[in-house]
């Protein structure tokens, strides 16, 4: 082991009226020539109730008793965490019963155990973290690691640490994790440039100075881990404990040496049952026994031979052939199965050894889900193509690969992050006799979700809480409406034809709107962020901005300076401070200050080949996409990160998407249908 765990923890206490109970508790061990796993507790209790001082007790004395159990463990440190995790939840269950006064909702509590590499965590509640991990690039890609674990919304007395992760750290990887009123106080601290820019034990005394220079009237409490190499003085101690533990072995290895050599002395062996043995056995069997007196049926027949002449087959002679007949058959037989016997043991063996990968490949990939995706993938694609290979000649052989290509599926499954609703609410329909994807144009303002029914030409509205539902005639223009979305103080729709309408829910009614567009061809799809429209010309291969002006909105300017994409089969827009773009091929770009930037969109399996419509805002980090192709919903993290396919037996083909950030709801256009399903 040429790496460790080094961890820097601080505390700050400034509170005045001590309302709240915090604190970083460290357990460490040692054990077996080497130093064992590291545990972490920290807890943030919005209370000081004597119970929850109690509770911590019960928990600290839970966890120094698991650990001693659980010291000669060695095996999976994931399945040696869950034993420890069962350990204090049942500990904590028992205190639950005699104590009343505890309310869970006020608990804060996440413990960290660090061992040869890996990280297990568990908790329950929230705490502020910063997990920072060290790209090949020199850059660094931040996670909230806490918020991976998954939790139920309540928490359960009987088993407050519901779940638990595990996964690696890597050399230069970095854990920052404190109470939760480090929150407000990020930016102010420079928290994540701190922790990049400084060592971490520089960090560390660089964050308790800048709390301290705040003097702000709380207590606090952290610590920051990391995995570093170990120092010559260690290693060094390493290799004298390893040299140490392998004397006891020799002088074992020695005492069994000196007894397999002393017992046959003192109680002689039986005799092996060999091959060779057993012919030795039957030879003399066969031997012919002296006699103590003449056989009256042998002088008999020796009466009627010539005298002094003998036979070439004598009796004797008769039972060594036979004899060596029989020998030399059950060598050539034993010579065979022996053979056979090595080369099935053989194949046997290198069958393990390949379903053994296969299975340490599959761990790879789930331990890897939470931190590393593309690391998790490439395991699993290696696990799949190992177990593939795996022969089913026998009964056993075959339910084994069986079991472990259903756990790979299992595996994938979860990468794939599909989210099946079997039956999503459905808030409105095309009107009789539509044609195919009659309903499009979703979007929601102010309460009400809306699609434009060009079928019918009207704009159907629907009450988000009610569901109840109304239409509006749209205007005649001889265009048909493309795109709809909210604006600061209306909702604005936008026809083929270059028209455009604002929508007054209050009042009803539909207004023209005054704007120039003498630059402007085609008008594919638009969207609205603060004050100003950007529309996606897909004939002059350009996004146009628009300002407001008196009485409508102003000349258009180019938002595109650096772009060599063709945007001919662009579909849908979206802006918050940057602007993407979805396309019909199953693409995204993502477009900064008129450029186009490097993001682009992460795995997704299976492939998008078609996207229909795009939606984000500067309040969501979510990024959404309907996929007709695939008859799905992608949605996305701002990083690119897939978070959730949305399926459902009930889609045939999604065409335009909506989002509600406080509500947590989406608005799905899917061919005659409005749907509504929850916000991953």
């Amino acid at each position: 082991m040429d790496q460790a765990f080094r961890i820097a923890d601080l505390e700050v206490n400034r509170a005045e009226s001590g309302d709240r109970i915090v604190g970083v508790f460290r357990y460490d061990s040692e054990g077996k020539g080497r130093r064992g796993p590291t545990l972490l507790m920290l807890a943030d209790i919005d209370s000081s109730l004597y119970a929850y001082e109690q509770m911590l007790d019960v928990l600290n004395r839970a966890a120094e008793e698991a650990r001693a159990s659980l010291a000669k463990e060695t095996g999976d440190q994931m399945a040696r965490f869950e034993k420890l995790v069962q350990k204090l939840n049942d500990a904590l269950a028992e205190f639950a019963k005699t104590e009343s006064a505890l309310n869970w909702s006020r608990v804060n509590i996440f413990l960290l155990e660090m061992a040869d590499g890996q990280v297990c965590l568990t908790g329950t509640g929230r705490l502020f973290n910063v997990f920072l991990q060290k790209q090949s690039d020199a850059t660094w890609r931040g996670f909230d690691l806490f918020g991976s674990l998954e939790q139920p919304p309540e928490p359960d007395p009987a088993k407050p640490f519901s779940s638990f992760l595990c996964g690696d750290m890597k050399p230069g990887d970095l854990l920052f994790a404190g109470t939760q009123n480090f929150e407000p106080l990020r930016g102010a601290l420079r928290l994540t440039e701190t922790l990049k820019s400084l060592p971490p034990v520089a960090a560390a005394l660089e964050i308790r100075q800048e709390l301290e220079r705040h003097a702000a009237p709380d207590d606090y409490a952290g610590f920051v881990v990391w995995l570093a190499p170990l120092t010559k003085e260690e290693q060094a101690q390493a290799e004298a404990e390893g040299r140490s533990t392998r004397s006891v072995e020799k002088l074992r290895e020695h005492e069994a040496q000196v007894a397999g050599v002393l017992s046959p002395a003192i109680k002689p062996p039986k005799t092996a049952k060999t091959l060779v043995g057993l012919f030795a056995d039957m030879k003399s069997r066969m031997k012919p026994r002296p006699r103590t007196g003449p056989d009256p049926v042998a002088v008999a027949g020796m009466r009627g031979m010539a005298a002094g002449h003998g036979t070439l087959l004598s009796a004797q002679r008769k039972r060594l052939l036979i004899a060596g007949t029989v020998v030399a058959v059950l060598l050539v037989i034993g010579g065979v199965w022996f053979q056979q016997s090595q080369k099935a043991k053989a194949e046997q063996a290198l069958w393990n050894a390949v379903y053994d990968q296969a299975e340490s490949k599959k761990t790879d990939a789930e331990s890897a889900e939470v931190y590393d995706e593309d690391r998790a993938r490439a395991a699993l694609n290696e696990a799949r193509n190992l177990a593939a290979g795996l022969d089913e000649k026998t009964q056993e052989r075959k339910d084994a690969k069986a079991k472990l290509m259903s756990d790979i599926n299992a595996v994938a499954t979860k990468l794939k992050h599909l989210v099946n609703v079997d039956a999503p609410t459905e808030l409105a329909s095309a009107s009789l006799g539509a044609a195919d994807n009659a309903l499009t144009a979703v979007a929601f303002y102010k309460g009400k979700v809306y699609a434009a029914d060009t079928s019918a030409a009207q704009l159907v509205e629907v009450d988000a809480a009610t569901k109840e539902t109304k239409r509006y005639q749209l205007p005649s223009t001889g265009g048909q409406v493309v795109s709809a979305w909210p604006g600061q103080s209306a909702l604005y729709l936008l026809t083929t034809d270059h028209k455009l309408f604002s929508f007054d829910p209050t009042a009803g009614s539909m207004t023209a709107v005054t704007w120039s567009t003498s630059k402007a061809t085609s008008t594919a799809a638009f969207a609205v962020y603060g004050k100003r429209f950007y529309v996606l010309d897909t004939v002059e291969n350009m996004v146009w901005r628009y300002a407001p002006v008196s009485g409508g909105i102003g000349q258009e300017t180019a938002y595109l300076k650096q772009n060599t994409a063709s945007l001919t089969n662009a579909v849908g827009i979206a802006v918050d401070q940057n602007v993407y773009l979805a396309f019909s091929d199953g693409t995204v770009k993502r477009y900064l200050s008129g450029a186009e930037d490097s993001w682009k969109l992460g795995l997704v399996d299976p492939a998008p080949t078609s996207f229909s419509a795009i939606w984000t805002s500067d309040t969501s980090n979510r990024i959404v996409l309907a996929d007709p192709a695939g008859k799905r919903v992608l949605v996305l993290s701002k990083d690119g990160k897939l978070v959730a396919q949305i399926v459902s037996p009930a889609f045939k083909g999604p065409n335009s998407v909506h989002a509600d950030p406080a509500s947590g709801k989406l608005y799905i256009a899917d061919g005659n249908k409005l749907y509504q399903v929850d916000l991953p």
